[in-house]
């Protein structure tokens, strides 16, 4: 397994980013495309479809941030799995999506207008599933809870462990008002399904739109293997407790085991010291500091780099402080551009910085 980076590409005036995990015989892409606002974004929806054809990628999961509306045609087929998310569109569209030029992917379509991407990666049928929702427009609590219902359906309809579910991804309407509702819906569902008794999944939950207004989408990450035991593990955070002792149910990451390699995937971390209490409230500059240095931790000691990094988000209420993040990854030579930052509200009001990631290494 090797890592490499095309980070200068320019396409049709659009910055197009790529990380290529290779194996013999196919590899996995890591793509992040932004839209500059003054582009047609239409006509550059049209020509990153092209790109994917031309290229024999296929999107396993996608997440689309900036837009009003589904910006998919007849011509776009390849993009029908993107989560299109609201939010200020004052910097352009940025669009990141897992992909892979493997010819074994199926699709496969569920109950909550989710689509599921399969591939089989040596020993395990990966599982990416997007875009679930419950249809009925509940209160947020019913709504979020029969989403997890929803994901728990498609999990056993296809027989996958939920010591097998690696990642969430939730994106909440208006999440300040009713985080607390969602912490239950989700507490209430891994009470019933027994899910504290085993492993936890990473998790990032974010306030942003979705385009059809439902109080919660929902992403996952799942895995079916031929031999389970010790395929994922649940990592700690060496500077901050356990997410559920504030009563939010989610693990700090995960590791997956795979034949020939490593992936770790980091929940969405934010400034939060070790008794669960924000620190510093009123500076960026130090949140994202203290924010990295938790990262840091985890990937140091379960002995990873910032080399090893393939995928990252960071959130931001106000994107003016992106600039901020961009001079702490400077000044420390990060290199920045795999990784895709966006507005969104983050699961307090006085956390104005999150960032959530995936890194990967051979055995």
């Amino acid at each position: 397994m090797k890592i490499s980076r095309n980070i200068t590409s320019v396409f049709e005036k659009n910055d197009l980013i790529t990380v290529r995990e290779e194996y013999p015989g196919y590899s996995f892409f890591y793509i992040n495309f932004i839209v500059h606002q003054d582009r047609d974004i239409y006509l550059a929806m049209k020509n990153l479809s092209a790109y994917l054809v031309n290229n024999g990628l296929q999107v396993l999961i996608g997440f689309a941030f900036g837009f009003r509306s589904p910006v998919i045609n007849d011509s776009s087929n390849e993009l029908v799995c993107l989560i299109f998310l609201k939010h200020s569109v004052s910097s352009g569209y940025q669009i990141q999506l897992i992909c892979t030029d493997s010819r074994n992917v199926k699709t496969i379509r569920n109950p909550g207008n989710a689509i599921i991407k399969t591939v089989n990666h040596y020993d395990c049928l990966l599982f990416f599933i997007s875009n679930i929702q419950y249809d009925q427009l509940d209160d947020c609590y019913s709504q979020a809870y029969s989403a997890f219902k929803i994901l728990g359906k498609i999990l056993k309809d296809n027989t996958i462990s939920y010591n097998n579910l690696a990642r969430t991804w939730l994106y909440l309407h208006n999440i300040l008002a009713w985080y607390s509702d969602l912490n239950r819906a989700r507490t209430d569902f891994y009470t019933e399904e027994n899910i504290f008794g085993g492993l936890i999944p990473a998790s990032t939950g974010i306030g942003l739109d979705n385009i059809e207004d439902k109080c919660l989408s929902v992403n996952a990450f799942a895995l079916k293997a031929k031999d389970e035991k010790g395929k994922v593990r649940m990592v700690d955070s060496p500077m901050q407790c356990d997410a559920i002792n504030y009563k939010s149910s989610f693990s700090r990451a995960v590791e997956i085991i795979f034949k020939t390699s490593k992936k770790l995937i980091i929940s969405g971390t934010a400034s939060i010291n070790d008794k669960g209490k924000t620190l510093y409230k009123n500076s960026v500059v130090n949140q994202i500091e203290h924010t990295m240095d938790v990262v840091k931790a985890i990937l140091v000691n379960e002995k990873y780099d910032w080399d090893n990094i393939v995928r990252a988000i960071t959130y931001f209420p106000d994107t003016q402080h992106i600039k901020h993040f961009k001079d702490y990854c400077i000044d420390r030579g990060i290199d920045t551009s795999y990784i895709l930052s966006v507005g969104g509200t983050v699961c307090r009001d006085d956390l104005l910085f999150e960032i959530e990631l995936d890194a990967v290494k051979p055995l």
